[in-house]
């Protein structure tokens, strides 16, 4: 990191890059080959640089206000939340939580902080493989929001801002897959509004949100379980229910050109 400081002047160092670092460097160091392995420093900071590379507009203060840049794609977020579960982006705002105030980690760290290591390498598996990186991230983390919406509807600032800034245990497999449901659908909506001609009320009526996702257009998808429950069950109804909706959806989806995951699509399984 002090080294990429020197050749980057313009990147700001941002707690949390050491996670990003030290799980990079975790998967190349245990690689099966002891000779790749061995060179596990080297290829951390290639890799590292590379990310920053994709990521740099994050890091650099004057783009904050960019698409690109911090706020930018914060802001982006918090659309796609206020597009699908409006009630909870109200309910946060009445309680005056800033959406900077958990997602500036999420987003910088690539929820590296969130979760347990083979979580996040799982995560990440999923989101390297995506050719679409930054949409990977915007609708994983709008999920995590929703996942959480019961607690949250019912909990002041203090305890809303705890639970996103120390998010809770969860399946991450079955967070995956109600992002990917989530693209999906709205994919098919959209399609079916612009090819079919029809408005959105009207494609909301004819397309029902799979069970995998938790909310979309205001509309509930499938029901969560407690989280309790979430931790026991690896959520085979709802990896099912999501395949389902993904192999349903998928000519519309290629045929629109809109391949969200790409190749990623052979990773969720």
């Amino acid at each position: 990191i002090s080294s990429l400081s020197f050749t980057k002047t313009k990147v700001r160092y941002v707690q949390g890059m050491n996670e990003i670092v030290g799980t990079i460097y975790f998967v190349l160091a245990n690689d099966f080959n002891e000779d790749w392995a061995s060179e596990a420093e080297a290829d951390t900071y290639f890799l590292f640089n590379t990310l920053m590379v994709e990521m740099r507009d994050i890091f650099v203060p004057d783009l904050d206000d960019a698409d690109t840049g911090i706020q930018g794609r914060i802001s982006n977020m918090m659309t796609l939340l206020s597009l699908h579960d409006p009630e909870v982006r109200c309910h946060l705002d009445d309680c005056g939580i800033d959406a900077s105030f958990y997602s500036i980690r999420w987003l910088t760290t690539l929820l590296s902080r969130e979760f347990l290591l083979p979580d996040t390498i799982r995560l990440w598996d999923s989101m390297f493989a995506s050719t679409h990186k930054d949409n990977f991230l915007r609708y994983v983390c709008v999920t995590m929001v929703m996942i959480t919406r019961d607690e949250l509807l019912k909990s002041d600032f203090s305890t809303c801002l705890r639970l996103l800034q120390s998010y809770p245990p969860t399946n991450v497999d079955q967070l995956l897959e109600a992002s990917r449901a989530l693209w999906i659908y709205e994919s098919q909506v959209t399609l079916a509004c612009h090819k079919g001609g029809i408005s959105l009320q009207q494609a909301l009526t004819a397309i029902a949100p799979p069970p995998a996702i938790i909310m979309a257009y205001g509309l509930k998808g499938g029901i969560t379980p407690d989280r309790s429950e979430r931790m026991r069950q690896a959520g085979e109804k709802s990896l099912a229910a999501a395949k389902g909706a993904a192999k349903e959806a998928s000519n519309t989806v290629a045929t629109a050109g809109k391949s969200f995951f790409g190749n990623a699509r052979g990773l969720w399984g």
